[in-house]
C-alpha cells in the first residue's frame, strides 16, 4: 500500500451495531471508484462492517442479511443504485500471492465495479490500487478498536473530515 498521506483517526466501538454504524457512514462518502481496504484479524468485523456499508450503498434493502464474507468465493460483485452501479467485495485471506490474486479476475472485476471493499488487502499488497480508504479492526478490552486513514492521493482525504464527524455521531447514539 501507498504511504499514509492523511491522518488517521480512532474509535472504540462496542457491539456489532457500532460496527455496522460505521458502514453506514462510511458509505455515504465514498464516491464511484473508491476503494476501501479492510485490515484485521479473523473477528475483528470486516464483514459486519461491510454489511452496514452495503445496506446503505443498496437503499437501505434488507440486503445487509446477504453480505457474507467472499472467504471461499474470494470475490462477490452486488448490483447497486445509480451512480455506484455494482460494489466488489473481495477477501484476499486464503490468497498467498499476487499470482492467486490474478487468477481470481481480481483486476477485471476492480475496473468493472463503481465502489471496491477488500477484506485482508494487507495479505497480499498488490491488490491496493494506489488511492483509497484503509479501515483497520482490532480486537480490543471493550470490544473493537477502529481506525480510519485515506492513503494515497486522488482526493479522499478532504472527505476525512466529514467522515470523521459523521462517525463521531453515529456512534454517540449507537
Amino acid at each position: 500500500m501507498s504511504e499514509q498521506t492523511s491522518p488517521s483517526k480512532s474509535w472504540m466501538l462496542s457491539n456489532d451495531e457500532a460496527t455496522q454504524s460505521v458502514g453506514r457512514a462510511l458509505a455515504k462518502v465514498l464516491r464511484p471508484g473508491d476503494f476501501v481496504g479492510l485490515v484485521g484479524t479473523l473477528g475483528a468485523g470486516k464483514t459486519c462492517l461491510t454489511r452496514g456499508l452495503m445496506a446503505a450503498l443498496l437503499d437501505g434493502s434488507d440486503f445487509e442479511a446477504q453480505v457474507t464474507s467472499p472467504t471461499y468465493t474470494l470475490l462477490n460483485i452486488y448490483d447497486a443504485p445509480y451512480p455506484i452501479e455494482a460494489v466488489l467485495h473481495a477477501d484476499l485471506y486464503r490468497l498467498e500471492d499476487v499470482d492467486d490474486l490474478v487468477s481470481t479476475g481480481y483486476w477485471d472485476a476492480l475496473e468493472q465495479t463503481g465502489v471496491a471493499v477488500v477484506e485482508w488487502i494487507d495479505q497480499i499488497p498488490e491488490a491496493w490500487p494506489g488511492d483509497g480508504f484503509v479501515v483497520t479492526l482490532e480486537h480490543a478490552p471493550e470490544g473493537r478498536k477502529l481506525t480510519i486513514n485515506w492513503q494515497g492521493a486522488g482526493g479522499g482525504a478532504a472527505r476525512l473530515g466529514p467522515l470523521y464527524d459523521a462517525l463521531d455521531n453515529a456512534l454517540a447514539s449507537a
